[in-house]
Protein backbone atom coordinates (compact mmCIF):
# COMPACT_ATOMS: atom_id res chain seq x y z
CA UNK A 1 0.00 0.00 0.00
CA UNK A 2 2.44 2.19 1.11
CA UNK A 3 4.58 1.58 -2.57
CA UNK A 4 1.38 2.63 -4.46
CA UNK A 5 1.20 5.81 -2.84
CA UNK A 6 5.10 6.58 -3.42
CA UNK A 7 4.43 5.94 -6.95
CA UNK A 8 1.01 7.62 -7.74
CA UNK A 9 1.42 10.89 -5.05
CA UNK A 10 4.13 13.07 -5.25
CA UNK A 11 3.18 14.43 -1.41
CA UNK A 12 1.90 13.02 1.62
CA UNK A 13 -0.57 15.42 4.04
CA UNK A 14 0.57 15.39 7.58
CA UNK A 15 -1.90 17.71 9.41
CA UNK A 16 -3.84 20.80 8.48
CA UNK A 17 -3.31 24.07 10.96
CA UNK A 18 -3.63 27.86 10.92
CA UNK A 19 -0.38 27.77 8.70
CA UNK A 20 -2.21 26.17 6.36
CA UNK A 21 -2.01 21.78 5.01
CA UNK A 22 1.66 20.24 5.71
CA UNK A 23 2.89 18.62 3.16
CA UNK A 24 5.77 16.01 3.01
CA UNK A 25 7.78 15.25 -0.48
CA UNK A 26 7.73 11.28 -0.72
CA UNK A 27 10.07 12.25 -3.64
CA UNK A 28 11.93 15.37 -5.79
CA UNK A 29 9.16 17.54 -7.02
CA UNK A 30 10.22 20.29 -9.69
CA UNK A 31 9.61 24.19 -9.10
CA UNK A 32 8.09 26.03 -11.30
CA UNK A 33 4.53 25.76 -10.77
CA UNK A 34 1.72 26.06 -8.48
CA UNK A 35 0.42 23.63 -5.86
CA UNK A 36 -3.50 24.06 -6.07
CA UNK A 37 -5.43 23.36 -2.75
CA UNK A 38 -9.10 22.96 -4.22
CA UNK A 39 -12.63 21.50 -2.25
CA UNK A 40 -15.42 20.50 -4.68
CA UNK A 41 -13.74 22.26 -7.45
CA UNK A 42 -13.34 25.58 -5.69
CA UNK A 43 -9.65 26.44 -4.85
CA UNK A 44 -8.72 27.35 -1.39
CA UNK A 45 -5.69 27.86 -1.10
CA UNK A 46 -2.05 28.28 -3.32
CA UNK A 47 1.50 27.78 -3.14
CA UNK A 48 3.93 28.48 -6.18
CA UNK A 49 7.50 26.72 -6.11
CA UNK A 50 10.12 28.51 -6.76
CA UNK A 51 12.58 25.78 -6.89
CA UNK A 52 12.54 22.18 -6.77
CA UNK A 53 11.36 20.41 -3.40
CA UNK A 54 13.65 17.80 -2.19
CA UNK A 55 12.16 14.24 -1.06
CA UNK A 56 11.37 14.78 2.74
CA UNK A 57 11.32 18.52 2.79
CA UNK A 58 7.81 19.60 4.38
CA UNK A 59 5.91 22.77 2.85
CA UNK A 60 2.94 24.26 4.06
CA UNK A 61 0.09 25.27 1.90
CA UNK A 62 -1.96 27.92 3.24
CA UNK A 63 -5.61 27.78 3.61
CA UNK A 64 -7.37 31.03 2.29
CA UNK A 65 -11.04 29.69 2.65
CA UNK A 66 -13.41 26.90 3.10
CA UNK A 67 -16.81 26.81 1.03
CA UNK A 68 -20.13 25.65 2.20
CA UNK A 69 -20.13 22.25 1.38
CA UNK A 70 -21.44 18.88 2.70
CA UNK A 71 -19.57 17.42 5.35
CA UNK A 72 -17.31 15.09 5.39
CA UNK A 73 -15.49 16.94 2.83
CA UNK A 74 -11.83 16.22 1.22
CA UNK A 75 -9.38 18.92 0.36
CA UNK A 76 -7.57 18.24 -2.69
CA UNK A 77 -3.75 19.05 -4.00
CA UNK A 78 -2.80 18.85 -7.67
CA UNK A 79 -1.54 21.02 -10.12
CA UNK A 80 -4.86 22.28 -11.83
CA UNK A 81 -8.19 22.21 -10.78
CA UNK A 82 -9.13 19.12 -13.17
CA UNK A 83 -5.71 17.49 -12.76
CA UNK A 84 -4.39 14.33 -11.33
CA UNK A 85 -4.54 14.21 -7.04
CA UNK A 86 -0.63 15.15 -5.97
CA UNK A 87 -1.26 13.67 -2.20
CA UNK A 88 -3.93 11.75 -0.74
CA UNK A 89 -7.37 13.93 0.03
CA UNK A 90 -6.99 15.18 3.68
CA UNK A 91 -10.89 14.60 5.35
CA UNK A 92 -12.83 17.87 6.87
CA UNK A 93 -14.74 16.04 9.43
CA UNK A 94 -16.82 18.59 11.03
CA UNK A 95 -17.37 22.46 10.99
CA UNK A 96 -15.21 23.00 13.89
CA UNK A 97 -11.91 22.33 12.19
CA UNK A 98 -12.68 25.91 10.17
CA UNK A 99 -12.07 28.04 13.17
CA UNK A 100 -8.41 26.60 13.85
CA UNK A 101 -7.34 26.96 10.22
CA UNK A 102 -8.79 30.35 9.40
CA UNK A 103 -9.39 32.01 12.54
CA UNK A 104 -12.53 33.79 13.76
CA UNK A 105 -15.27 34.92 11.50
CA UNK A 106 -15.40 38.08 10.20
CA UNK A 107 -19.09 38.44 9.29
CA UNK A 108 -19.94 41.47 7.18
CA UNK A 109 -23.28 42.97 7.57
CA UNK A 110 -24.66 44.53 4.15
CA UNK A 111 -28.21 46.41 2.97
CA UNK A 112 -29.07 46.45 6.90
CA UNK A 113 -32.48 48.36 6.90
CA UNK A 114 -35.75 48.70 8.89
CA UNK A 115 -38.84 47.69 7.09
CA UNK A 116 -42.23 47.58 8.23
CA UNK A 117 -40.96 47.58 12.36
CA UNK A 118 -38.33 44.30 11.15
CA UNK A 119 -34.69 45.07 11.06
CA UNK A 120 -33.15 42.90 8.18
CA UNK A 121 -29.77 42.58 6.34
CA UNK A 122 -27.64 40.13 5.18
CA UNK A 123 -24.60 38.74 6.40
CA UNK A 124 -21.31 37.68 4.61
CA UNK A 125 -18.53 35.79 5.16
CA UNK A 126 -16.31 35.06 2.62
CA UNK A 127 -13.68 32.53 4.27
CA UNK A 128 -15.30 30.12 6.27
CA UNK A 129 -18.45 28.63 4.62
CA UNK A 130 -18.94 26.53 7.05
CA UNK A 131 -19.96 28.52 10.16
CA UNK A 132 -23.38 28.64 11.74
CA UNK A 133 -23.78 31.85 12.89
CA UNK A 134 -25.98 32.61 15.84
CA UNK A 135 -26.60 36.33 16.42
CA UNK A 136 -27.82 38.52 19.03
CA UNK A 137 -29.05 42.28 19.32
CA UNK A 138 -28.51 44.64 22.21
CA UNK A 139 -31.23 47.41 22.00
CA UNK A 140 -30.37 50.78 23.54
CA UNK A 141 -27.37 49.20 25.08
CA UNK A 142 -29.73 47.38 28.05
CA UNK A 143 -31.99 44.55 26.29
CA UNK A 144 -30.64 41.88 24.44
CA UNK A 145 -32.43 39.53 22.04
CA UNK A 146 -31.88 37.00 19.98
CA UNK A 147 -31.58 37.51 16.19
CA UNK A 148 -33.51 35.14 13.55
CA UNK A 149 -30.68 34.19 11.11
CA UNK A 150 -31.66 31.95 7.67
CA UNK A 151 -29.75 28.65 6.65
CA UNK A 152 -26.40 30.22 4.85
CA UNK A 153 -26.11 29.63 1.41
CA UNK A 154 -22.64 29.18 -0.41
CA UNK A 155 -21.15 31.66 -2.42
CA UNK A 156 -19.21 30.67 -5.44
CA UNK A 157 -15.53 31.80 -4.60
CA UNK A 158 -15.85 29.89 -1.38
CA UNK A 159 -17.84 31.47 2.38
CA UNK A 160 -21.19 31.64 2.73
CA UNK A 161 -23.93 34.28 3.38
CA UNK A 162 -27.43 34.77 4.94
CA UNK A 163 -29.96 36.29 5.66
CA UNK A 164 -31.24 37.66 9.23
CA UNK A 165 -34.18 39.40 10.74
CA UNK A 166 -35.09 41.44 14.66
CA UNK A 167 -38.79 42.08 14.96
CA UNK A 168 -38.84 45.12 17.26
CA UNK A 169 -41.25 46.24 20.18
CA UNK A 170 -42.48 49.63 20.83
CA UNK A 171 -40.86 49.52 24.27
CA UNK A 172 -37.72 49.97 22.39
CA UNK A 173 -38.63 53.16 20.80
CA UNK A 174 -37.46 55.26 23.60
CA UNK A 175 -36.97 59.36 23.37
CA UNK A 176 -34.09 59.44 22.31
CA UNK A 177 -34.93 56.78 19.40
CA UNK A 178 -33.47 54.13 19.08
CA UNK A 179 -29.83 52.00 18.88
CA UNK A 180 -29.29 48.51 18.14
CA UNK A 181 -25.81 46.46 18.26
CA UNK A 182 -25.63 43.55 16.51
CA UNK A 183 -23.51 40.96 17.73
CA UNK A 184 -22.21 37.06 17.01
CA UNK A 185 -22.40 34.70 19.64
CA UNK A 186 -18.76 34.38 21.22
CA UNK A 187 -17.48 37.62 19.77
CA UNK A 188 -17.52 40.68 21.89
CA UNK A 189 -17.47 43.12 19.09
CA UNK A 190 -20.40 44.23 17.11
CA UNK A 191 -20.90 43.22 13.70
CA UNK A 192 -22.86 46.04 12.85
CA UNK A 193 -24.73 49.14 14.59
CA UNK A 194 -28.28 50.36 13.31
CA UNK A 195 -29.61 53.70 14.77
CA UNK A 196 -32.70 55.38 14.10
CA UNK A 197 -32.58 59.19 16.52
CA UNK A 198 -36.05 60.74 17.65
CA UNK A 199 -36.03 62.90 14.36
CA UNK A 200 -36.26 60.80 12.00
CA UNK A 201 -39.11 58.56 13.82
CA UNK A 202 -42.31 60.93 14.05
CA UNK A 203 -45.58 60.35 15.48
CA UNK A 204 -46.81 58.18 12.75
CA UNK A 205 -43.57 55.70 12.28
CA UNK A 206 -43.66 55.58 16.32
CA UNK A 207 -47.75 54.03 16.16
CA UNK A 208 -46.90 51.71 13.07
CA UNK A 209 -44.35 50.46 14.93
CA UNK A 210 -46.31 49.60 17.68
CA UNK A 211 -49.43 48.69 15.99
CA UNK A 212 -47.25 45.85 13.70
CA UNK A 213 -45.87 44.69 17.35
CA UNK A 214 -49.34 44.65 19.02
CA UNK A 215 -50.67 42.82 15.27
CA UNK A 216 -47.83 40.04 16.43
CA UNK A 217 -48.94 39.61 19.54
CA UNK A 218 -52.84 39.24 18.53
CA UNK A 219 -52.07 36.25 16.13
CA UNK A 220 -49.55 34.43 18.89
CA UNK A 221 -52.05 34.68 21.35
CA UNK A 222 -54.79 33.63 18.84
CA UNK A 223 -53.01 31.18 17.19
CA UNK A 224 -52.48 29.55 21.04
CA UNK A 225 -55.77 30.18 21.98
CA UNK A 226 -57.09 28.07 18.85
CA UNK A 227 -54.55 24.93 19.84
CA UNK A 228 -56.09 25.05 22.90
CA UNK A 229 -59.70 24.75 21.70
CA UNK A 230 -58.28 22.52 19.21
CA UNK A 231 -56.74 20.11 21.79
CA UNK A 232 -59.80 20.33 24.14
CA UNK A 233 -62.46 19.17 21.42
CA UNK A 234 -59.74 16.34 20.82
CA UNK A 235 -59.99 15.20 24.02
CA UNK A 236 -63.92 15.48 24.21
CA UNK A 237 -64.45 13.54 21.00
CA UNK A 238 -61.87 10.93 22.03
CA UNK A 239 -63.73 10.28 25.10
CA UNK A 240 -66.84 10.30 23.34
CA UNK A 241 -65.50 7.75 21.43
CA UNK A 242 -64.57 5.95 24.13
CA UNK A 243 -68.21 5.53 26.01
CA UNK A 244 -69.21 4.94 22.81
CA UNK A 245 -67.72 1.77 22.34
CA UNK A 246 -67.57 0.78 25.62
CA UNK A 247 -71.35 0.55 25.68
CA UNK A 248 -71.35 -1.66 22.13
CA UNK A 249 -69.07 -3.94 24.31
CA UNK A 250 -71.47 -3.75 27.12
CA UNK A 251 -74.12 -4.48 25.06
CA UNK A 252 -72.86 -7.04 23.15
CA UNK A 253 -72.25 -8.99 26.21
CA UNK A 254 -75.67 -8.31 27.59
CA UNK A 255 -76.87 -10.18 24.87
CA UNK A 256 -74.15 -12.85 24.11
CA UNK A 257 -75.19 -13.85 27.84
CA UNK A 258 -79.47 -13.99 27.46
CA UNK A 259 -78.09 -15.77 23.91
CA UNK A 260 -76.29 -18.36 26.22
CA UNK A 261 -78.84 -18.52 28.71
CA UNK A 262 -76.93 -17.85 31.56
CA UNK A 263 -79.18 -16.81 34.63
CA UNK A 264 -77.91 -14.29 36.61
CA UNK A 265 -75.13 -12.62 34.31
CA UNK A 266 -77.25 -9.79 33.08
CA UNK A 267 -77.21 -7.51 35.93
CA UNK A 268 -73.27 -7.94 35.95
CA UNK A 269 -73.05 -7.45 32.44
CA UNK A 270 -75.09 -3.79 32.93
CA UNK A 271 -73.32 -3.21 36.09
CA UNK A 272 -70.20 -3.06 33.79
CA UNK A 273 -71.69 -1.09 31.54
CA UNK A 274 -72.89 1.70 33.72
CA UNK A 275 -69.06 1.84 35.33
CA UNK A 276 -67.46 1.78 31.50
CA UNK A 277 -69.87 4.43 30.16
CA UNK A 278 -69.83 6.70 33.26
CA UNK A 279 -67.50 9.92 33.19
CA UNK A 280 -64.04 9.56 32.70
CA UNK A 281 -61.98 11.13 35.35
CA UNK A 282 -58.60 10.44 34.45
CA UNK A 283 -59.13 11.63 31.16
CA UNK A 284 -58.93 15.11 31.74
CA UNK A 285 -55.94 17.41 33.67
CA UNK A 286 -57.62 18.42 36.79
CA UNK A 287 -55.46 21.47 37.97
CA UNK A 288 -55.32 23.06 41.42
CA UNK A 289 -54.89 26.80 40.29
CA UNK A 290 -55.30 28.01 44.17
CA UNK A 291 -51.75 25.70 45.01
CA UNK A 292 -48.35 27.58 45.34
CA UNK A 293 -47.12 25.00 42.66
CA UNK A 294 -48.94 23.74 39.32
CA UNK A 295 -47.10 20.61 37.72
CA UNK A 296 -48.95 20.69 34.19
CA UNK A 297 -48.47 17.18 32.23
CA UNK A 298 -47.63 17.20 28.24
CA UNK A 299 -51.41 15.75 27.62
CA UNK A 300 -52.97 19.76 29.11
CA UNK A 301 -54.12 22.10 27.04
CA UNK A 302 -51.38 25.20 28.06
CA UNK A 303 -49.42 24.19 24.90
CA UNK A 304 -49.72 26.71 22.29
CA UNK A 305 -48.25 27.08 18.76
CA UNK A 306 -45.37 25.77 18.29
CA UNK A 307 -46.31 22.52 20.29
CA UNK A 308 -46.23 19.62 18.45
CA UNK A 309 -48.62 16.85 19.58
CA UNK A 310 -48.48 14.81 22.89
CA UNK A 311 -46.32 11.43 22.52
CA UNK A 312 -45.99 8.49 24.56
CA UNK A 313 -43.03 6.45 24.53
CA UNK A 314 -43.00 3.47 26.68
CA UNK A 315 -44.17 4.76 29.99
CA UNK A 316 -43.23 8.07 29.40
CA UNK A 317 -45.63 11.37 27.58
CA UNK A 318 -43.75 13.85 26.31
CA UNK A 319 -44.50 17.06 24.06
CA UNK A 320 -42.07 18.41 21.51
CA UNK A 321 -41.33 22.28 20.77
CA UNK A 322 -40.17 23.71 16.69
CA UNK A 323 -38.24 26.47 16.87
CA UNK A 324 -40.44 28.69 18.98
CA UNK A 325 -43.29 27.48 21.00
CA UNK A 326 -46.09 29.38 23.15
CA UNK A 327 -46.94 28.60 26.54
CA UNK A 328 -50.64 29.62 28.55
CA UNK A 329 -50.07 30.09 32.52
CA UNK A 330 -52.82 28.41 33.83
CA UNK A 331 -53.17 31.11 36.27
CA UNK A 332 -52.42 34.27 34.76
CA UNK A 333 -53.71 36.69 37.32
CA UNK A 334 -51.10 35.45 39.92
CA UNK A 335 -47.30 36.54 39.94
CA UNK A 336 -44.97 34.03 38.36
CA UNK A 337 -41.46 33.54 40.29
CA UNK A 338 -40.45 30.78 38.31
CA UNK A 339 -41.16 28.47 35.35
CA UNK A 340 -39.56 24.55 35.17
CA UNK A 341 -39.57 23.10 31.88
CA UNK A 342 -38.63 19.10 32.95
CA UNK A 343 -36.68 18.15 29.40
CA UNK A 344 -36.72 14.72 28.16
CA UNK A 345 -35.52 14.61 24.79
CA UNK A 346 -33.05 16.81 22.79
CA UNK A 347 -32.93 17.08 18.99
CA UNK A 348 -28.97 16.86 17.71
CA UNK A 349 -27.60 19.37 20.71
CA UNK A 350 -26.16 18.16 23.99
CA UNK A 351 -27.72 20.62 25.83
CA UNK A 352 -30.65 22.83 25.75
CA UNK A 353 -29.93 26.43 24.77
CA UNK A 354 -32.57 28.73 24.61
CA UNK A 355 -34.38 31.85 25.66
CA UNK A 356 -37.78 33.48 27.31
CA UNK A 357 -39.74 35.91 27.71
CA UNK A 358 -42.77 36.72 30.22
CA UNK A 359 -45.00 38.09 27.34
CA UNK A 360 -42.29 41.35 26.72
CA UNK A 361 -40.90 41.10 29.86
CA UNK A 362 -36.84 39.08 29.41
CA UNK A 363 -36.42 35.81 31.62
CA UNK A 364 -33.13 34.44 33.09
CA UNK A 365 -32.65 30.72 32.09
CA UNK A 366 -31.32 28.34 34.02
CA UNK A 367 -30.22 25.15 32.79
CA UNK A 368 -29.21 22.20 34.78
CA UNK A 369 -28.51 18.21 34.20
CA UNK A 370 -31.00 16.15 35.87
CA UNK A 371 -30.06 12.12 36.90
CA UNK A 372 -31.28 9.77 33.82
CA UNK A 373 -29.76 12.27 31.14
CA UNK A 374 -32.43 14.67 31.07
CA UNK A 375 -32.15 18.23 31.67
CA UNK A 376 -34.29 21.03 33.78
CA UNK A 377 -34.57 24.48 32.65
CA UNK A 378 -35.68 27.39 34.98
CA UNK A 379 -37.11 30.38 33.63
CA UNK A 380 -37.52 33.32 35.99
CA UNK A 381 -38.51 36.86 35.71
CA UNK A 382 -36.06 39.39 35.23
CA UNK A 383 -36.46 41.91 38.69
CA UNK A 384 -40.10 40.74 41.03
CA UNK A 385 -42.26 38.18 40.08
CA UNK A 386 -45.00 39.65 37.69
CA UNK A 387 -48.37 38.41 36.18
CA UNK A 388 -48.12 37.08 32.94
CA UNK A 389 -50.57 35.20 30.38
CA UNK A 390 -48.01 33.88 27.78
CA UNK A 391 -44.43 32.53 28.49
CA UNK A 392 -42.80 32.78 24.27
CA UNK A 393 -39.81 29.99 24.13
CA UNK A 394 -37.20 30.03 21.83
CA UNK A 395 -34.45 27.49 20.94
CA UNK A 396 -31.19 27.89 19.46
CA UNK A 397 -30.77 24.01 18.61
CA UNK A 398 -33.43 22.08 16.39
CA UNK A 399 -33.66 20.85 12.94
CA UNK A 400 -35.84 18.25 10.76
CA UNK A 401 -34.87 14.96 10.76
CA UNK A 402 -36.55 14.75 6.95
CA UNK A 403 -33.80 17.41 6.24
CA UNK A 404 -30.91 15.84 8.05
CA UNK A 405 -31.87 12.69 6.08
CA UNK A 406 -32.25 10.98 9.83
CA UNK A 407 -35.93 9.82 8.96
CA UNK A 408 -39.20 10.74 6.92
CA UNK A 409 -40.37 13.07 10.20
CA UNK A 410 -40.62 16.91 8.50
CA UNK A 411 -41.33 18.52 11.93
CA UNK A 412 -39.02 20.98 12.76
CA UNK A 413 -37.75 19.65 16.52
CA UNK A 414 -35.74 21.41 19.22
CA UNK A 415 -36.20 19.58 22.75
CA UNK A 416 -39.13 17.29 24.02
CA UNK A 417 -40.76 18.12 27.63
CA UNK A 418 -42.85 15.77 30.20
CA UNK A 419 -43.59 18.38 32.63
CA UNK A 420 -44.16 21.59 33.44
CA UNK A 421 -44.02 23.41 36.85
CA UNK A 422 -45.47 26.76 37.70
CA UNK A 423 -44.23 28.61 40.75
CA UNK A 424 -46.32 31.40 42.15
CA UNK A 425 -45.16 33.94 44.74
CA UNK A 426 -48.37 34.85 45.98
Amino acid sequence: MDGALTVQHAFLATGLGRGGLALRAIRQFPGGQALLLHCRGIQVGQLRLRRAVAAGEVVEIPVARLPRVPLPAELRLSAALDGPDLATPWRIETAEVAPAILGAPDIRVEDLHLDHGVLRGTGRETRNGLIEPVLFARINDSRARIVTVEPPVGLPEGGCAFRFALPLQPADMTSAGLSVQLYLVGQDTPVASFAWTAQGAGEAEQRVVALEARLRQVEEESSATQQTLQAALRQQLSLQQERIDAFIAAASTLLLDRLAAEPGREQDALRALLETAGPGLGAAVDLDLSAQRIEVPPEAGIFGTGWHREEIYGAEAFRWMSGRGLLLNPAPERPVAAVTLQVCHLYRAAAPALSARFEEAAAEVAVAPTPGGGHSIRLAPVGDPRPARLLRLQSLTGGSPAEDGVSTDRRMLSFAVSRVVFDYAD
